[in-house]
């Protein structure tokens, strides 16, 4: 693993077991923003022959996400998105409490 991320073994060496595990999630944080940016343009190159465009995240979740997981970010996404909308009702100075 340790060569997967670009380490040497003298570099290895002098890791303490923290500094390692660290090292590997921003390795992994690294590959899965070069992921996203790849779906990208991905998405930005082939929509000009699709019927229906997909987004860059059709393109990155099913890389990273099961369906049941692609399918709750999702309702999640909904569900912030009605609570913002929900947010323009209320009138100025209104804290949503009753008196």
């Amino acid at each position: 693993m340790a060569y997967r991320i670009g380490l040497m073994p003298a570099e290895f060496e002098e890791l303490t077991p923290g500094e390692f595990r660290l090292l590997v999630e921003a390795s992994e944080a690294r590959r899965r923003d070069e992921d996203y940016r790849r779906s990208y343009f991905v998405a930005m190159l082939i929509n000009p022959h699709l019927k229906d465009p997909m987004s860059p995240d059709q393109i990155f979740d099913p890389l990273y996400y099961t369906a049941e997981e692609i399918e709750e970010k999702k309702n999640r996404q909904a569900e912030d998105e009605a609570e913002y909308f929900k947010s323009f009702d209320k009138p100025k100075g209104d804290s949503g409490e009753e008196k």
